[in-house]
């Protein structure tokens, strides 16, 4: 019984990691503690169990929120459907008259570029960049400056759309 209260809690230890609300302090602990002293080559072997939690619970974070890092064409065919799940929701807010939680998740006037432009400065780059010096993933950190560049290219343009109208088939 022992081994599953332990197995079930490292569950809920990992589902709440990736509570984005929580994101800054999960990310900041993970460099104070893993990357910091791996640069420095310092190990505390005491730590260990705790240094454990934090490494899973940034694999958890990168791999819930890394569609920037992903092959371009995912990128945009996921960055589409995460878009049409918020236009949802704020669609169904406005028409139950709630609060909207994400107002620019209107489908009328979002840009979907700078969304993800604002997504990868605000909580991406920094993480993954803490991962990377972790785990060493080049190709990941490729992928992102490439849909980086696809994202911004497409909001100079002023499109507001996953990709430039010729390119819609």
């Amino acid at each position: 019984m022992n081994h599953y209260r332990t197995l079930r809690q490292a569950i809920i230890d990992m589902v709440l990691a990736t509570e984005m609300t929580k994101h800054f302090e999960h990310v900041n602990k993970f460099v104070n503690s893993i990357n910091k002293p791996m640069a420095s080559e310092e190990t505390d072997s005491n730590n260990f169990p705790e240094n454990q939690t934090l490494i899973k619970r940034m694999m958890i974070k990168c791999a819930d929120v890394a569609n920037p890092c992903r092959p371009l064409e995912l990128c945009i065919e996921w960055a589409g459907r995460i878009s049409e799940e918020y236009f949802a929701q704020t669609d169904e807010e406005k028409r139950q008259g709630l609060p909207v939680v994400m107002p620019v998740f209107d489908r009328k006037t979002c840009s979907i570029p700078k969304s993800q432009i604002s997504f990868i400065d605000y909580f991406i780059t920094d993480m993954f960049d803490a991962w990377d010096a972790f785990a060493h993933l080049p190709v990941l950190m490729e992928h992102l400056a490439v849909n980086y560049k696809h994202w911004k290219t497409l909001d100079e343009l002023k499109c507001k759309s996953l990709r430039l109208p010729a390119e819609n088939n």
